[in-house]
């Protein structure tokens, strides 16, 4: 079976007229009605029904129109990204949101250049922006990829890849009015009212715990702070509260404190616009960071 007998069949199957079907494939009814023959004699079996001129699916014909729709949309779009590639008219573009720096992503050139070797023929146009331009952009079509750390919730448009998830923490400093309170069981109401910060807005970063807080008629005092710097000053000096993945280690200065957030999570995520020119490049960078992710964090399995 090639490529042309199974459009031939799907277009068939579509339409269960043989001579609708040729026409609309621009061959005649003879050359159709034999390269169906020529399927159904590899197979071994008929895939079609024709009983008092009405034709239909047999079981085999019901299972290969399903799955051979599926063969020819990624045939189609494989072949149209490697005429792209062969032209070297791909640009491939992503962003990185500014506040997975320095800690959760501090190799970002070294891992830009790795595959740029691995794939010489993608052109690899990086940016870094704040969480809320990334997600917007990729959601828009205006990029290819976006890499963001976000509590989980659904983009419209966009294909999801979870590259790693963490508990999620509200983190204070010192002397900030949450001090003393480790031991209590959280509650949101605990943030009634104090100043909170995170590194995109509540309604796409923390989007979880922020429609809680509405249910629960619990107002933020939130401010974006997309610099991990700038945040971590905030925290260390109790300016604010800010909502960050719990894991030990500041940037020096005062210590920081946190309260685990047992019912959310955080996720270090690719998204991909979807439909994309690029979708083929972007599913081959998309696999590649998955990679450089079992790298960097490995899980048990694949440390011992």
């Amino acid at each position: 079976m090639d490529i042309t007998q199974l459009r031939y069949f799907l277009k068939t199957a579509e339409l269960l007229n043989y001579t609708q079907a040729a026409e609309r494939l621009f061959i005649t009814r003879q050359s159709l009605r034999q390269a169906i023959g020529n399927l159904e004699g590899e197979l071994g079996a008929p895939l079609f029904r024709n009983e008092h001129n009405h034709l239909s699916l047999t079981e085999c014909g019901t299972y290969l129109a399903l799955r051979g729709a599926e063969v020819v949309r990624d045939f189609e779009g494989m072949w149209a990204d490697t005429v792209r590639l062969a032209a070297q008219q791909v640009s491939l573009k992503v962003a990185f949101s500014e506040s997975l720096f320095p800690l959760l992503l501090p190799e970002l050139d070294s891992i830009a250049q790795r595959f740029r070797v691995q794939f010489p023929h993608i052109p690899l146009e990086l940016f870094q922006w704040d969480s809320d331009r990334v997600m917007a952009a990729v959601e828009t079509g205006e990029i290819d990829c976006g890499c963001v750390l976000q509590m989980p919730c659904e983009h419209p448009g966009c294909t999801v890849h979870v590259l790693r998830t963490f508990p999620a923490a509200v983190d204070y400093g010192e002397d900030f009015p949450l001090r003393g309170r480790e031991a209590e069981a959280f509650s949101l109401r605990m943030l009634d009212g104090l100043p909170c910060i995170g590194m995109g807005s509540p309604q796409r970063h923390l989007r979880p715990l922020w429609e809680d807080c509405l249910v629960q008629g619990v107002p933020l005092n939130y401010q974006v702070v997309p610099n991990t710097i700038d945040a971590f000053y905030q925290v260390q000096n109790s300016l604010a509260a800010g909502f960050d993945i719990f894991e030990d280690g500041n940037l020096g200065g005062r210590p920081i404190y946190s309260i685990p957030l047992p019912d959310y999570t955080f996720e270090l995520v690719l998204l991909c616009h979807r439909p994309s020119l690029n979708a083929g490049p972007a599913e081959l960078f998309c696999d590649f960071m998955e990679e450089e992710g079992r790298k960097r964090y490995p899980t048990e399995d694949t440390a011992k």
